[in-house]
């Protein structure tokens, strides 16, 4: 235990001592939260821009129009006069959606004849895009229905069956784990968690590539008393005490600073997050122990970290990736870890729930840690003359 406890005071004296070794631990991290927890801190969109041409100019275009800006997603910005200006809106992205209302809409309507109010929806940003063409789909169908619910009733049709006639099949569900579509609440959380495994991956670069650099593999074996396995734990344990501390003040300080609870508990989040600290630490230190110097650790720690987010199932599903990605993405320890994560956070089930996702975590973990210090040891043997 002496040579572990010697690596221990060891490695803290070379975070302290390096400011690259600070920044990457504990300033990067912090900035990048509150960075993107900022971004997505509303939650939801809202006045979202549209531009109305109202060639009718009626009562039912004005109820159109109406509607449309009293909803909190949009807000009628522009009135045009004609499609080139909408044209020139769209091309500057000064608006979102744009409705085109024709002359005569509501004559056509009393005289029983359908008439088209077209909606150009600007789906460069898929999410406003979205947004808008469901609300703005929506809100014209809910007016098209009144319509026809005031033409029946004239008719003499009693109002429950009107509402029969305009709904023969009635809808009803329920949204479940984030029911507001809060974007803060389902997307900023997994963003969080990227940039602290990229932290983890980076620290198990450093802590082996800088002993590589600076040729003081035979210095760290000295320092544990002559073991390379006392080395290794040593680091492990500096670094996954580190990244305990950076998860509690994540799950207890800024998720409820920024309002995103934890429907189970943060203990079980914490306990899921320790074995994917210590898969990720463990791939750090394999891509140093692989590749040798921290420059080309550091590119091969960029490679996996940078598409991880986007490639760990969180935001487009897995079983929609294709088949040998979906094999590779399985190996990069963010994937089953948010895969876990979100049973925890969202679906608020506890760690029976998730254990095979950190037994994933583990045993990736074990084969990581067991095969950088393979090579780290044939590596000492190999030039201890």
């Amino acid at each position: 235990m002496k040579g572990v406890l010697n690596i221990i005071i060891r490695e803290i004296k070379y975070i302290l001592q390096s400011r690259l070794y600070v920044l990457a631990m504990f300033a990067f991290p912090v900035i990048d939260c509150v960075f993107l927890g900022g971004i997505y801190i509303s939650g939801n969109l809202t006045e979202i821009p549209v531009a109305v041409i109202d060639n009718d100019n009626s009562k039912i275009s004005r109820t159109i129009v109406r509607y449309i800006d009293a909803t909190p997603d949009m807000e009628v910005k522009y009135r045009l006069q004609n499609i080139n200006e909408l044209k020139d809106l769209f091309f500057r992205q000064k608006a979102v959606l744009g409705v085109y209302i024709p002359k005569n809409l509501q004559k056509d309507i009393k005289r029983q004849k359908q008439e088209t109010v077209t909606l150009f929806v600007n789906s460069s940003n898929y999410i406003t895009g979205n947004i808008t063409d469901l609300t703005s789909q929506t809100i014209i169908a809910t007016i098209g229905g009144g319509i026809k619910y005031s033409s029946l009733t004239k008719k003499g049709v009693p109002p429950k069956q009107a509402m029969q006639l305009l709904q023969p099949v009635k809808n009803d569900g329920a949204r479940l784990f984030n029911p507001a579509l809060n974007y803060n609440l389902y997307l900023t959380p997994g963003l969080w968690l990227s940039v602290l495994h990229q932290m983890l991956i980076l620290v198990g670069v450093l802590t082996i590539g800088t002993e590589f650099d600076f040729k003081k593999i035979k210095t760290m074996t000295a320092a544990a008393n002559g073991s390379l396995a006392n080395a290794f734990l040593g680091k492990m344990i500096v670094y996954m005490s580190a990244a305990y501390i950076h998860f509690e003040v994540l799950y207890r300080i800024i998720f409820p600073a920024f309002d995103i609870p934890i429907a189970h508990s943060a203990s079980a989040a914490m306990a899921l997050s320790m074995c994917f600290a210590f898969s990720a630490i463990s791939l750090g230190f394999l891509l140093s122990a692989a590749l040798k110097t921290r420059l080309d650790a550091l590119k091969g720690c960029l490679l996996i970290s940078a598409p991880a987010f986007m490639m760990s199932g969180y935001t487009w599903p897995l079983d929609q990736v294709p088949a040998p990605l979906k094999l590779i993405v399985q190996i990069i320890p963010l994937t089953p870890f948010l895969e876990g994560f979100r049973k925890i956070y969202q679906q608020d089930l506890g760690i029976a729930f998730v254990f095979p996702f950190a037994l994933h975590l583990i045993i990736m973990g074990m084969v990581y840690f067991s095969v950088s210090y393979a090579a780290v040891y044939l590596w000492n043997k190999k030039n201890e003359n």
